[in-house]
């Protein structure tokens, strides 16, 4: 089942980031609807797919601090 979480800004773009499966997410560009990438929490984030890690790595924490996803613990990202 997937679930919106909410909505981020980064980089001047609004991006939908989506639950798919615990602690698993998939991130929406909303301008033209694209998938921009994946994403994981669990056990540490990781960038699942996607052309622009470094881009997802923003949204993941823009979502983390404005409490979109349902972690909870230590901003590790590489």
């Amino acid at each position: 089942m997937q679930v919106v979480k909410g909505m981020v800004q980064v980089g001047g773009s609004t991006y939908r980031v989506v639950r798919f499966e615990r602690g698993h997410y998939k991130v929406v560009r909303i301008l033209d609807d694209t998938q921009v990438g994946t994403f994981k929490l669990r056990p540490q984030f990781e960038a699942t797919s996607g052309a622009d890690p470094t881009l997802l790595i923003q949204i993941a924490r823009a979502a983390i601090q404005g409490g979109k996803t349902s972690w909870v613990g230590r901003l590790s990202m590489r």
